[in-house]
């Protein structure tokens, strides 16, 4: 392992050399071989395999895997009976997935401005958007971060609401020592190429109960009378998922060590800090946000991650707000509907969800939050490179 790792951390970081994140080892070479010689590329021993293991690694009864997190999302829906009409309760600040898997199923998205402290849905915001419409909250664990779990569960308890959780960027992540994946009805984990447990694409879909964890494995693959899908996952996924999968808390714990290296050198660094974590949680730092407090530096976000990448430090901003996305600020009627106007809804909508106020994820997201990847092997040379700069940064440009 050791020699294959070394031109990798040699660089200012990782992304600029030509080994970027996942780096794979022998042991995802020999499961692929085996994959290979065993003449079955789907629907086979490593699929089951891969259930069993992520069922007791993650304390989960009811494991169900399939070929992306955005299938996943959208089979979560279909599970619950989720259709035309229904209105669903959605963050404003995730990749478009989160809500664009509530479009495939006919349903209203509705958007619900985050937090500042923790970039977590506004609990307070989505008790005021209920009504009789709403059916369903989908609720993410952003960056590998879990933040108000036990609020959300209770809320969702007490309106008689299903609660989706995209736990896509949080495999290993913990609250009070439970596991990303265990609070929803249903959760979805992502395995695609970028994330901390990854196989090249592929998801995990935990049920709460037996039912619904049936209902997921008919519709992944032509088994139910309804409209179902073909949405399995590959045998050489699924084979490198398990390799990995062994791996992940080992690399989850150098991440956390990591940024607490990082942090530490950058504690009195003034106008740039760190997202930190919910008392009781374990986050698992799919991406390393920082926040620029703009105010205090001559120079915008814009500005400061053109500069920073000039020094090859690869920065780059977080998810523009959902809201602003193409798929929800159409010029045209496409050939399914747009479900927020009639006739899959009588009620008021603005046309472009861009018209919509949520100021906060607009001022996080394209004045404020900016990232960058934290693979599990970064050297002491690429952390002393980045808080080099951004220090250097701070002391040419703040006011």
């Amino acid at each position: 392992m050791k020699k294959e790792l070394n031109h990798w951390i040699s660089v200012a970081w990782p992304e600029w050399s030509d080994q970027k994140w996942p780096i794979f080892f022998k042991e995802e070479e020999n499961k692929i071989k085996k994959v290979l010689h065993s003449n079955q590329l789907y629907n086979g021993k490593e699929t089951e395999y891969l259930e069993k293991e992520f069922s007791k690694y993650n304390k989960s009864k009811y494991v169900k895997v399939v070929g992306n997190a955005t299938q996943g999302l959208h089979l979560a829906l279909a599970a619950l009976d989720i259709g035309a009409g229904d209105e669903v309760i959605v963050t404003n600040y995730s990749w478009i997935s989160t809500a664009s898997c509530i479009l495939m199923q006919n349903a209203i998205p509705v958007f619900v401005d985050v937090e500042p402290r923790y970039l977590s849905i506004d609990i307070e915001q989505i008790e005021k958007k209920i009504n009789s419409k709403t059916k369903a909250i989908i609720y993410v664990h952003l960056y590998g971060f879990i933040s108000n779990a036990s609020r959300l569960v209770r809320l969702a308890k007490k309106h008689n609401l299903k609660l989706v959780e995209d736990a896509s960027h949080a495999p290993g992540a913990s609250y009070k020592n439970k596991k990303a994946g265990n609070f929803g009805d249903i959760a979805v984990l992502s395995m695609q190429q970028r994330k901390n447990l990854c196989c090249g694409d592929g998801a995990i879909i935990v049920c709460k109960d037996k039912k619904l964890s049936k209902k997921i494995y008919q519709l992944r693959s032509f088994g139910s009378k309804e409209l179902s899908y073909n949405y399995r996952i590959s045998e050489l996924a699924a084979g490198i998922a398990r390799v990995r999968l062994k791996r992940l808390d080992k690399e989850n714990k150098k991440r956390n060590e990591i940024v607490k290296k990082i942090e530490s050198k950058l504690s009195k660094l003034d106008g740039i800090s760190t997202l930190k974590p919910m008392k009781n949680t374990y986050p698992v730092y799919y991406k390393l946000i920082f926040f620029y407090n703009y105010n205090k530096f001559k120079k915008n976000l814009d500005y400061f991650i053109k500069h920073m990448r000039s020094k090859q430090i690869p920065v780059s901003k977080t998810y523009p707000p959902m809201n602003l996305h193409a798929n929800f600020n159409l010029d045209y009627v496409p050939a399914k509907g747009v479900t927020w106007i009639k006739p899959f809804t009588k009620k008021k909508f603005p046309k472009k969800m861009k018209d919509l106020n949520l100021p906060v994820t607009n001022e996080i997201s394209l004045k404020k939050a900016f990232q960058i990847n934290i693979p599990p092997y970064l050297s002491e040379k690429n952390i002393t490179n980045l808080v080099k700069n951004l220090k250097k940064y701070v002391e040419i440009y703040k006011k």
